[in-house]
């Protein structure tokens, strides 16, 4: 008998939790599926993704590379600047990222708040119909992956034409 009332006293309670967070819960899930130029960048040479390292929502967490998956945190969205100079948004941190210095040969790349700093600013120099460069606007240094492997990191460094260079870019609208 005492189940019975266990019972609906959690089925109660779970549909007061429907009415207040249902409508949450609902409209947040619209925002992320009308959300327009989201996508993964995905290395050609690796098949990996650039991803911030374990979702973290620091400032100065490390960008690497992660196996591809419809993931939040490996979900950019691409703000247009001007011609093919973009702003990427993450869509689970809703911040950015830039070189961890002056941007130079070897710099890797780090998690950063939006705040207009050009050194957040990427050029999309498309090669072929779905393969791209990605330059550090404002110099030669180009978005380069420095090996395979998971939560690999990163780097500036000059032009290679390297596939290690290349980039696609992968639509996606994931709801987690």
């Amino acid at each position: 008998m005492i189940y019975k009332y266990l019972f609906f006293a959690l089925l109660i309670f779970v549909l007061m939790l429907v009415l207040i967070f249902g409508q949450r819960i609902y409209h947040g899930y619209l925002k992320k599926r009308n959300t327009v130029n989201t996508y993964a960048i995905q290395n050609v040479k690796t098949g990996k993704a650039i991803r911030v390292h374990n979702a973290g929502i620091d400032d100065k967490t490390k960008i690497i590379l992660y196996p591809l998956h419809n993931w939040e945190c490996m979900t950019w969205q691409m703000i247009q600047l001007e011609g093919e100079t973009y702003l990427l948004k993450n869509q689970y941190t809703q911040k950015t990222f830039q070189p961890s210095s002056s941007p130079e040969s070897g710099v890797d790349l780090w998690q950063q708040t939006l705040g207009g700093d050009s050194l957040q600013y990427w050029e999309f120099l498309r090669q072929s119909d779905d393969l791209y460069l990605i330059r550090s606007k404002g110099t030669e240094l180009y978005i380069t992956a420095a090996s395979g492997g998971n939560f690999s990191s990163i780097i500036l460094i000059p032009l290679q034409n390297s596939t290690e260079q290349q980039w696609k870019l992968i639509e996606q609208h994931p709801l987690f």
